[in-house]
């Protein structure tokens, strides 16, 4: 198993509520490995957009190695 730190900005649109952010923020980091542990590091208002938020996630993920 490989353990890999991650760091990263992802956008947070409105039509994703307070109470379904963790499984929002979960389902992405999913598609990277396994979830290990996550946090959320800042939020920022999107320059682009004033409908979207930016959320800077610190996350630690597992892959599986064919050792």
């Amino acid at each position: 198993m490989k353990l890999r730190k991650v760091d990263f900005y992802l956008d947070w649109p409105v039509s994703i509520t307070i109470f379904n952010l963790r499984r929002f923020i979960i389902s992405n980091l999913t598609k990277e490995g396994r979830v290990i542990r996550w946090a959320i590091v800042d939020i920022k208002s999107s320059v682009d957009s004033p409908n979207k938020k930016k959320i800077r996630i610190s996350a630690v993920l597992a892959n599986a190695t064919n050792s």
